[in-house]
């Protein structure tokens, strides 16, 4: 993840290599100023300013923290080390500008003329040089840090919402799987005929449960799929004292929700309604500005009146992991209604 960040080594080398051209052009440029234009004076001055700036990038680049690493014990603290860096860098520079007059290799005497002070001012123009490449380093590498640090951030809540993505997933197993086993005791204690192809239904149920469990969100018709059986496995035992009107069908366009979102809809309106001859329940779902309705008659068991819609806050919050947004959930005097955003990507 470091080499993908906006201020990485790479990009700190790129603003050597400006820098140093930069500060190569001044020094030349000075000399014309100075002694008029000469090719060797003028190349030699441009070399200088290139080599000495790109070596103070390396020393704060590489230099610096190889001696921090070896020397871990005497940098205690942000400030220190950024005061020792300063006066390090100053001393490489004054060395550097010392051993090159005293090698008279990239400046000779003749060149500093010009000056008011020739003997100190090699000196000067370097500290100044590298007191400037401190700033600029110091400023990025703020930048860099403050960067980071937005990055873990964000890499822990990245962390976060999975971690609440898979727990979420995990509930809905249990949940599940205990009020279908309920519903065949029901229907093996009445010797139901259907027992048999219910547990068949159970079976292919419970296999896409468990893919389920492996991927994050369903399309519209692997959730219609699985209604489909979850419907006859519901209709096996409630016959017609349960009427469920299903006109959602599989667009041109992609569309996803959270896996057996609407199965555990259907199983909340049968958990909290009564379902009778007297009072047949009836579920509708269809689609209406671009959210999936899913709309039942209201007749409240008095046993559940104070439920506390573990089903549908399992629902809510798996949407604000994947699309940041909540379900609508509304009741009305004689309908409890439930709109599901459609994920488009």
């Amino acid at each position: 993840m470091k080499n993908k960040t906006l201020l990485s080594k790479t990009f700190f080398w790129r603003i050597a290599i400006i820098s140093a051209l930069a500060a190569g052009l001044v020094f030349s440029m000075n000399t014309q100023f100075r002694l008029g234009f000469q090719t060797g004076v003028f190349w030699r001055e441009f070399s200088f300013g290139v080599l000495f700036t790109l070596v103070v990038w390396w020393y704060n680049l590489k230099g610096y923290p190889l001696a921090e690493a070896y020397f871990s014990g005497w940098f205690k603290g942000s400030n220190l080390s950024r005061a020792l860096r300063v006066m390090s860098t100053l001393l490489f520079s004054f060395i550097v500008i010392w051993l090159d007059e005293r090698a008279q290799f990239l400046h000779i005497d003749e060149d500093l003329s010009g000056y008011v002070q020739p003997e100190f001012a090699n000196e000067f123009r370097g500290l100044v040089t590298a007191g400037i490449i401190l700033l600029v380093f110091f400023f990025l590498e703020t930048i860099r840090k403050y960067f980071e640090t937005r990055m873990q951030v964000e890499q822990l809540k990245l962390e976060n919402s999975v971690a609440q993505f898979e727990m979420l997933k995990q509930q809905i197993s249990p949940h599940f799987l205990f009020n279908s086993l309920n519903i065949l005791k029901t229907m093996v204690k009445n010797r139901d005929p259907g027992s048999e192809e219910y547990v068949i239904r159970l079976s292919e149920l419970y296999r896409n449960l468990l893919l389920s469990n492996q991927k994050e969100k369903a399309t519209l018709e692997e959730e219609l799929s699985v209604l489909g059986n979850y419907i006859f496995m519901l209709k096996a035992r409630f016959e017609d004292k349960l009427q469920i009107n299903n006109d959602l069908r599989p667009g041109s366009k992609p569309c996803f929700l959270p896996p057996l979102a609407l199965q555990m809809l259907v199983e909340n309106c049968i958990k909290h309604n009564i379902v009778s001859s007297e009072k047949p329940l009836v579920i509708d779902l269809f689609e209406e500005n671009g959210r999936i309705v899913v709309r039942n008659n209201l007749q409240v068991k008095r046993s559940v009146e104070s439920s506390n819609h573990v089903g549908l806050n399992n629902i809510n919050q798996r949407y604000r992991v994947l699309a940041g947004r909540d379900i609508e959930i509304e009741k009305t005097a004689d309908h409890f209604i439930v709109r599901l955003p459609v994920i488009h990507n």
